[in-house]
């Protein structure tokens, strides 16, 4: 079951490739579409927004806004996504031992969150790529200026990821980068959508995702369209959370904000030869006031992209397990 799932750990664009997307080539900029993209997710959590090709092009532009070169170091604990040392290393020095960065990237996995040791003169960014918040309240946990959110990870688009800010310095910085590398970004997205059409799955190109800040005309219609998923997830998602919270409170890990999984305790687990047959084993944070400490759990998926019949197979499958 797992090996039929493209998506297991969050939803995502591989989900669509029985769809066939009619691609336009529209030359003028969509202002407007960009506008209501970002007035949903304003109204949704009260701050300004910035809608960016990825998450990573967000991380991109606060490090260039901060002016970050490879003299400063940024810190990023172990196991995160690739894309991460990818993106945070065109720009810096990488550092998983916590000492004296001076950017620190908060890392909220899969809804965890993550505290920032105190520090004299740290700017942090908030990564909530795959989180949904429930209340606008919860942002900034770590007093950042700064919180990013990949759309593909909770509303299952193409393309885009938003920067929620409270700084207005970078809101006007980063809505003119909105401008910019036209020609990548239309490049980027339209082989995206061209390679889905093919049923392909399509290559990220993280190296100039980094450089990307342009998000062109298909691209923004599929977001648009998609934005309805942003309520569906999030009830599904919390209608298992608790359901599970409800019978399986001592085998799992749980949080405020919600997640595309459930970690599962390692620990719990009696037959680990048919768990690991279905579910995916990876490393969450020991506590959230520890950056450098992680522990082994299996991931239960919950998001909207699985079903409810395949989910209660899951349910099933490690009921047996226990």
């Amino acid at each position: 079951m797992k090996n039929n799932i493209k998506d297991y750990q969050w939803p995502s664009a591989f989900t669509n490739l029985n769809l066939k997307y009619n691609i336009q080539y529209e030359k003028k900029i969509s202002y407007k579409l960009i506008s209501e993209i970002e007035n949903y997710f304003q109204t949704n959590y009260g701050y300004k927004i910035i809608l960016l090709p990825s998450a990573r092009a967000g991380i991109a532009s606060i490090l260039r806004f901060l002016k970050i070169d490879r003299s400063k170091e940024v810190f990023v604990n172990k196991w995160v996504s690739h894309c991460i040392f990818n993106t945070v290393g065109r720009y810096s020095n990488i550092s998983t031992s916590f000492k004296s960065p001076d950017v620190a990237l908060a890392v909220h996995k899969w809804g965890f969150e993550q505290i920032i040791p105190p520090k004299k003169n740290i700017r942090i960014i908030e990564d909530s790529v795959d989180s949904i918040i429930l209340d606008k309240n919860d942002l900034f946990i770590n007093k950042s200026e700064f919180e990013i959110f990949s759309l593909p990870k909770i509303i299952n688009s193409v393309c885009g990821g938003i920067v929620i800010t409270k700084n207005l310095h970078f809101y006007e910085f980063s809505k003119k980068e909105q401008m910019k590398n036209k020609d990548l970004g239309k490049y980027q997205s339209r082989r995206k959508f061209e390679q889905i059409n093919k049923k392909k799955t399509f290559h990220s190109w993280l190296y100039h995702e980094s450089e990307n800040t342009f998000l062109e005309y298909n691209a923004l219609l599929d977001i648009k369209k998609n934005l309805k998923n942003f309520e569906v997830n999030k009830k599904i998602i919390l209608k298992r959370k608790i359901n599970f919270k409800n019978n399986f409170n001592k085998i799992a890990y749980f949080s405020k904000r919600l997640g595309p999984i459930i970690p599962i305790r390692y620990e719990t687990i009696k037959n680990h030869d048919l768990m690991k047959k279905y579910f995916l084993i990876r490393y969450i944070h020991k506590s959230k006031i520890d950056v450098e400490k992680f522990m082994k759990v299996y991931l239960l998926p919950i998001h909207f992209k699985i079903s409810e019949i395949k989910y209660r197979s899951y349910v099933e499958i490690l009921k047996k397990c226990l």
